[in-house]
């Protein structure tokens, strides 16, 4: 029997015909052989391709089934944009600047990817620390104490500061150096009291005299050099080298000790402007201080207060 398919195409081949009638390809006859032929061992068999009948075309899906195809691919195309790029580059439509659709580029591990907006905690003020003498006096203001024939009055007008001072010793006529403890330093306080009255009176002593920073109350430095007041040596005003040549409020006398006069500690207060008390008092006082943060507190007679910032 002969060829009943085509081994190119597949097609079914009618008996007795030459030629493939689908492709068109040669028929090849088998040779009449007295003896059957024998397989090589090795020989792949030849499978027929699945038969094509002549003359069939492939099917052509409907426009309805590639309209609803399309359809659902854009659907799934939406999906994709909406639901998952989101959660792989962190960004949504929302985020996208004027919805414009092109994506930020954000960083994956950056905590910016919050949403929520950072609570900024409000800028502590600080309380300003009240003063403490808001009525304070300032220098070279006047304060008048007493009353009638007693009437008088005080006045702070001057401040000087520094680590060291030196002083004279007219005993041996030389000038020695006072150093403040550490961490202090030396304030010169300059006062001036004078009576207005006709009748002497008791002026303040330095010890009512005191200085206020910071809390805190400093007295004048008991351990500064006075005028000699031994009986076989005459009283002399000290010279502190800084401030020697400082003039007293009135009149062109250079300053000395509060309460001496001359090298002689004065007992009273008579009338007159020459007849004033004028001298500096000295404090050790903190390094940290500074005028504009100090007051002078002076009592007059126990029942009268003054009180002078200093810068």
């Amino acid at each position: 029997m002969g060829q009943k398919f085509c081994t190119i195409c597949g097609a079914v081949l009618h008996e007795g015909v030459k030629f493939c009638e689908s492709c068109g390809a040669a028929v090849e006859h088998p040779l009449p052989t007295s003896s059957p032929p024998v397989s090589s061992p090795t020989a792949a068999p030849v499978i027929p391709a699945s038969p094509v009948p002549a003359g069939t075309s492939k099917a052509i899906p409907s426009p309805k089934i590639i309209a609803g195809v399309v359809i659902i691919l854009l659907i799934l195309a939406v999906a994709t944009y909406i639901f998952v790029l989101p959660k792989m580059s962190g960004t949504s439509p929302a985020a996208l600047p004027g919805g414009t659709g092109v994506p930020v580029t954000t960083s994956v591990n950056s905590a910016a990817t919050v949403s929520t907006p950072a609570t900024t905690a409000p800028t502590a003020i600080p309380t300003p620390t009240p003063d403490p003498y808001p009525n304070a006096l300032l220098l070279k203001d006047g304060f008048p104490f007493g009353s009638g024939k007693v009437a008088s009055e005080a006045t702070i007008y001057r401040v000087w500061m520094n680590d060291t001072y030196a002083w004279h010793n007219d005993k041996d006529n030389r000038f020695y150096v006072e150093k403040a403890k550490p961490g202090n330093k030396f304030l010169f306080v300059f006062m001036n009291v004078f009576n207005k009255g006709d009748t002497r009176v008791w002026p303040p002593t330095s010890e009512n005299v005191i200085v206020h920073y910071d809390g805190q109350v400093y007295s004048p430095d008991p351990t500064h050099y006075l005028p000699d007041k031994t009986s076989d040596q005459k009283a002399t005003a000290v010279e502190v080298k800084e401030v020697q040549y400082f003039s007293k409020l009135f009149g062109s006398e250079y300053v000395e000790d509060y309460g001496y006069s001359h090298g002689n500690q004065l007992a009273y207060l008579y009338p007159g402007k020459s007849n004033a008390i004028d001298g500096y008092l000295i404090y050790q006082v903190p390094t940290s201080l500074t005028p504009d943060k100090a007051y002078a507190e002076v009592e007059f007679n126990g029942n009268e207060v003054g009180v002078w910032k200093l810068g």
